[in-house]
C-alpha cells in the first residue's frame, strides 16, 4: 500500500542518491568520447549535459528560486513565476532549449557540476525537517514536497545514468530497490497530482474501464484505474480487478521510460499477467505516454 513518506523513507531516497550519483559521475570521468549517439538524437555528452540541468533545477526547486536554471534556460513570459511550463507536454522544448543554449561538452566538467549541485542540494536536505512542506514543482500549479523532489533527482540519476553506461558499451546494474522508490515516489505521484488525461494515450484508451493492480516485486503496489481516457492511480482496495500484474521494479521502470521492450521483460518473466482479462496486461503499456 501507499503511505505517507516518514523522514526514514526521505532519508532513505538521500542515501540512495548519493550513492547514484557517485556512480554516474566516476562513470563520466572514465570516459573519453562525449559525441557516441546515445539516446534518440542525443549523444552521451548531450545526456551528461542533461542531467546537469536536471540537477540544477531540482536545486533550483528547493530554494524556490529559479532564476540559477533561467540563466541556462530563459523562462517563458507566459509561465507563472516559480514554475517552468504551462502543460507537461511543454517539457520537451524546455530540454531541447537547454541543450542548445549549454556548450559545455567536456564529461569530467560536466561530472565535476553534477557533484558540485548534489552536494549543495544533500546538504540542504540534511538541514532542513520540513521535507513534507509543498513546493512548487516544473508544472504550473502543481506541488510535491521536498522528499518527491529528492525522488524526482533520484528518477534523472538512475534512468541517465542507464542511458550514459548503455551508450558508452559499459555494464550498468540498476539497483531494484532505486528503481522501485522512483516508481512509488516519484512516478506515481506526477500521475496522481496532474490532470487524470496527461499521461494517457487518449486514442488507445477510448472507452476501455479496466482497473489494473500493479504489485512491484519487494516494493508497493498501486490500482491504475482506467476510464474512457482518464487515469487515476489508488491505494489498493477491495475491488473487481480485470488484470494483475506482476512486475521487476527495474524492467518495469525501463519499460515506463521506453528504455526497454516490454516484450523481451515479458519474455524473460519480468513483466507476469494474470486475472480476469489477461490479455489487458499487453496493453498497458500503449496505454501510457510519456514526455
Amino acid at each position: 500500500m501507499v503511505t505517507q513518506l516518514t523522514m526514514a523513507d526521505w532519508q532513505q531516497g538521500q542515501d540512495a542518491l548519493r550513492q547514484e550519483v557517485q556512480r554516474v559521475t566516476a562513470l563520466l570521468r572514465s570516459l573519453k568520447d562525449p559525441s557516441v549517439p546515445a539516446v534518440g538524437s542525443w549523444s552521451l555528452g548531450e545526456v551528461a549535459v542533461h542531467l546537469s540541468q536536471a540537477w540544477l533545477l531540482v536545486t533550483c526547486l528547493t530554494q524556490q528560486d529559479l532564476s540559477p536554471f533561467h540563466a541556462v534556460i530563459p523562462r517563458d513570459a507566459g509561465v507563472a513565476a516559480g514554475a517552468v511550463v504551462k502543460d507537461m507536454w511543454d517539457w520537451n522544448d524546455v530540454t531541447s532549449s537547454g541543450l542548445a543554449s549549454d556548450a559545455e561538452r567536456n564529461l569530467i566538467v560536466l561530472a565535476d557540476r553534477i557533484d558540485e549541485l548534489a552536494e549543495k542540494y544533500l546538504s540542504r536536505c540534511a538541514a532542513q525537517e520540513d521535507f513534507d512542506a509543498p513546493r512548487q514543482w516544473i508544472i504550473e500549479g502543481t506541488t510535491f514536497d521536498q522528499a518527491t523532489l529528492t525522488y524526482h533527482a533520484l528518477n534523472e540519476t538512475v534512468v541517465h545514468g542507464y542511458d550514459i553506461a548503455r551508450a558508452a558499451g559499459r555494464p550498468w546494474r540498476i539497483v531494484p530497490a532505486h528503481a522501485a522508490m522512483v516508481l512509488a515516489r516519484f512516478i506515481v505521484p506526477v500521475i496522481r497530482a496532474t490532470d487524470p488525461r496527461v499521461f494517457v494515450n487518449g486514442a488507445k484508451a477510448a472507452g476501455l474501464r479496466a482497473t489494473y493492480d500493479v504489485r512491484i516485486r519487494s516494493g508497493e503496489a498501486f490500482h491504475f484505474v482506467f476510464d474512457d481516457g482518464a487515469l487515476t492511480v489508488e491505494d489498493p482496495s477491495p475491488r473487481r480487478i480485470d488484470c494483475h500484474i506482476s512486475a521487476d521494479p527495474v524492467a518495469f521502470l525501463l519499460v515506463v521510460w521506453a528504455r526497454q521492450s516490454q516484450w523481451s521483460a515479458i519474455a524473460k518473466g519480468k513483466l507476469m499477467a494474470w486475472g480476469r482479462k489477461p490479455w489487458l496486461g499487453f496493453q498497458l503499456r500503449s496505454l501510457i505516454r510519456n514526455p
